[in-house]
């Protein structure tokens, strides 16, 4: 009686014992090898690179600024800037600035610190210590030599030594009375006057030769830087 036998399973092309599988394992495990390095070489990149470096939003000029130009929303955008903490007065929010007005030129991308605008009054810009006096210039013309940011030496118009060294201007004005025919005869020197940055201890030097009729005293200003 005929007997029937079962064909042989085939073993896989990679597990036989030709010359092709044993080339197709070879290929393999340099495959898997590489794979492996890679892996490891990203995983050890992962470990020894450091942290990126800290950054902080300031807000920046989106595009070129004239001086005088009163900021909007779309002067204005926000950037991150290299650094753990933010450059000295900066501001993270647009909304804080808009509204005021630049004192000098800005760039666009150029950070828009605080010390840039022009202050919302004159009292803004007087340094801690001081308080912000304005006093009557007896020479309204000195004040074409003057400017905020300036320092000028104060004498009182009678004469004598100074009353104050190097004090700050944070501003000038130069009001004029005027009637129907025009300036008065004697507006030139009526209430013009420069708003300095004084210690408490020179604005009592200054008001102490205050005129005896009760008027304010008169300055000279001298530039000195």
């Amino acid at each position: 009686m005929p007997t029937f036998r079962l064909p042989a399973p085939r073993r896989p092309a990679l597990l036989g014992p030709s010359r092709r599988a044993r080339w197709r394992r070879r290929v393999l495990r340099r495959a898997a090898a590489g794979a492996c390095a890679a892996v490891a070489a990203l995983l050890l990149v992962g470990v020894v690179r450091p942290p990126p470096p800290p950054t902080t939003p300031v807000v920046v000029a989106a595009r070129p600024l004239a001086a005088g130009a009163v900021l909007e929303p779309g002067d204005l955008r926000v950037e991150r800037r290299p650094g753990a903490s933010p450059p000295p007065a900066s501001v993270d929010e647009p909304g804080a600035l808009v509204g005021r007005r630049v004192g000098s030129p800005v760039a666009a991308g150029e950070v828009l610190s605080t010390t840039r605008l022009v202050p919302r009054s004159a009292a803004d810009g007087a340094p801690p210590g001081t308080v912000a006096a304005r006093l009557v210039v007896a020479d309204q013309r000195a004040l074409d030599l003057v400017s905020a940011g300036r320092r000028v030496t104060i004498y009182a118009d009678t004469g004598g030594l100074a009353l104050v060294h190097d004090a700050l201007v944070l501003g000038t004005d130069t009001p004029e009375r005027t009637s129907l025919t025009g300036s008065l005869p004697g507006a030139d020197d009526m209430g013009a006057g420069l708003v300095l940055a004084l210690e408490p201890t020179a604005l009592d030097r200054i008001f102490a030769g205050q005129r005896p009729e009760g008027g304010p005293p008169r300055v000279l200003a001298v530039v000195t830087s």
